[in-house]
C-alpha cells in the first residue's frame, strides 16, 4: 500500500472554513480553502444557503481526502500550512466533530463554518497586476444585488464563535458591501465572534477606525499588503497606490496596536521578480512600525500572467535565471527575525542556509550590543 504523502496530518480547512466568492455569471462559486490551493468547487450561494453548502458532497469528500491523509485535491507547493510544516497532528485533535469523522467515517457536520471568507466583492481602488489585470471600481447591478442579499444575510445571522475575514478579493474600505458589514455588525450581540480585515491600507485610516466602533474588541488581526519596501517599487506592485498615504496610515495603526487598541498587526509581501531583494528592508520596515509579523508568500497565478510572464515573475523557481540570488537573499539574517513568516516559501530555508561570515558575524555582534544598550536605557 502507497503510504500517503503526510502521515498522522490534518488540515483543519475543510472542517471549519468556507470561502465565498465573487459573483460570476450569476454562480456564487464556495470553497473550502483559498482555491488557488483547493481549487474544488462547494457549492453556489445564489442556489443554496451556506447551511446546505456546509455539508455538501464536495466538502465530504475533502473533508475524507484529509482523514485518509492523502489531500489528493490539494496544491502542495502552494500550501503555506504544508510548506512550513504547520499541519495538525492527528494526536492533537480535540473537536469532537472531527474525531467522529475519524471513527465513523461520517463527514457531515453538526456545527457550521468557524471561519468564513468574505471575498464576494472585487471592488478596489487597486489594480495590482498580481491580482487584475485592470481597475474594477464597480460592479454590475445585477452582482450588486446578489451581493447586497448576501450582506443582509450575515448581518442576520448569528455569528458566535465565527471568525469573518474581510476581504481578500478586493479593498474592505472600497467595497460598499464590506463597508456596510464592518460599520454596522454588533459586536457585544455575537459572543466570540473574531474579524481579520485584508487591506491594502490607503483607505484604512482614523475616519474608518471610529466608523468601525462597534466591532473594535471584535478585529483579531489586521493585515496590510503592500509588496515593497520603497516606493519605487510599490508603483509597480500595486499600481494606484500612494505610498505617502500608506505610509501615515501605518503609522496610524501601529499606534493603535502600540496603545493596544488593535490586536495583530501584520504586513504582506508577494514575492516576485520585482521586489525580492527588497525582503529584509521589508522586515526593517515591519521591525520599525512595531507590527506582529511579516508576511511571505508565492506569486501564484489568479489568471492575470501569460504563461511567460508568470515564468518571468516566478522568481522562487529553480530554473529562474536569478534563484540563486532569490537564496542568497533568504540568507541575510533579518529573514531570522521573529517576526519573519516565510509561509509557502519556509521550504527554501533549507536551500539557503546561512553561510557563516565576517559580515554575519558582525551584524549579529552589532545586533546584540544594541539589544543590552537599550536594555540599560530602559532600567
Amino acid at each position: 500500500m502507497r503510504k500517503p504523502p503526510f502521515p498522522d496530518k490534518l488540515c483543519r480547512k475543510p472542517f471549519e472554513y468556507l470561502e465565498i466568492s465573487a459573483p460570476k455569471e450569476g454562480r456564487i462559486d464556495c470553497y473550502s480553502c483559498c482555491p488557488t490551493i483547493l481549487p474544488v468547487k462547494t457549492g453556489d450561494l445564489s442556489k443554496d444557503k451556506i447551511e446546505k453548502i456546509w455539508n455538501s458532497s464536495a466538502y465530504q469528500m475533502l473533508r475524507a481526502s484529509m482523514i485518509d491523509e492523502s489531500f489528493s485535491h490539494c496544491r502542495h507547493e502552494l500550501c503555506p500550512e504544508i510548506q512550513s510544516d504547520n499541519l495538525l497532528d492527528v494526536g492533537q485533535i480535540e473537536d469532537p466533530e472531527i474525531l467522529n469523522s475519524y471513527e465513523t467515517e461520517n463527514f457531515t457536520l453538526k456545527r457550521g463554518p468557524r471561519e468564513i471568507n468574505l471575498s464576494y466583492d472585487e471592488v478596489c481602488n487597486l489594480a495590482c497586476p498580481s491580482c487584475r489585470t485592470d481597475f474594477i471600481t464597480q460592479n454590475s447591478p445585477e452582482d450588486d444585488e446578489l451581493m447586497g442579499v448576501l450582506t443582509d444575510e450575515l448581518l442576520g445571522m448569528d455569528l458566535e464563535d465565527t471568525r469573518l475575514i474581510v476581504c481578500s478579493s478586493g479593498d474592505p474600505f472600497v467595497s460598499q458591501h464590506f463597508r456596510k458589514l464592518l460599520f454596522n455588525l454588533e459586536g457585544r450581540r455575537h459572543k466570540g465572534m473574531k474579524i481579520q480585515i485584508m487591506t491594502n491600507g490607503l483607505m484604512f485610516n482614523k475616519k474608518s477606525w471610529e466608523q468601525m466602533h462597534r466591532i473594535h474588541e471584535n478585529i483579531e488581526r489586521t493585515c496590510v499588503s503592500i509588496d515593497a519596501a520603497i516606493p519605487q517599487t510599490y508603483a509597480i506592485t500595486r499600481k494606484g497606490g500612494v505610498w505617502k498615504t500608506l505610509m501615515t496610515n501605518l503609522e496610524f495603526l501601529a499606534g493603535l496596536r502600540l496603545r493596544g487598541e488593535l490586536s495583530l498587526l501584520r504586513l504582506d509581501f508577494v514575492v516576485q521578480d520585482h521586489n525580492f531583494r527588497e525582503m529584509p528592508a521589508f522586515v526593517e520596515l515591519g521591525k520599525r512600525l512595531g507590527v506582529d509579523q511579516v508576511f511571505f508568500q508565492k506569486v501564484t497565478d489568479w489568471g492575470t500572467f501569460s504563461v511567460e510572464q508568470l515564468q518571468q515573475r516566478m522568481i522562487y523557481d529553480a530554473s529562474h535565471p536569478q534563484h540563486e540570488e532569490f537564496l542568497e537573499v533568504l540568507r541575510n539574517p533579518l529573514m531570522e527575525d521573529s517576526i519573519v513568516n516565510l509561509g509557502n516559501l519556509s521550504s527554501f530555508l533549507k536551500s539557503a542556509p546561512r553561510r557563516f561570515s565576517v559580515k554575519n558575524a558582525l551584524f549579529h555582534s552589532i545586533r546584540k550590543r544594541w539589544r543590552k544598550y537599550k536594555k540599560m536605557k530602559r532600567e
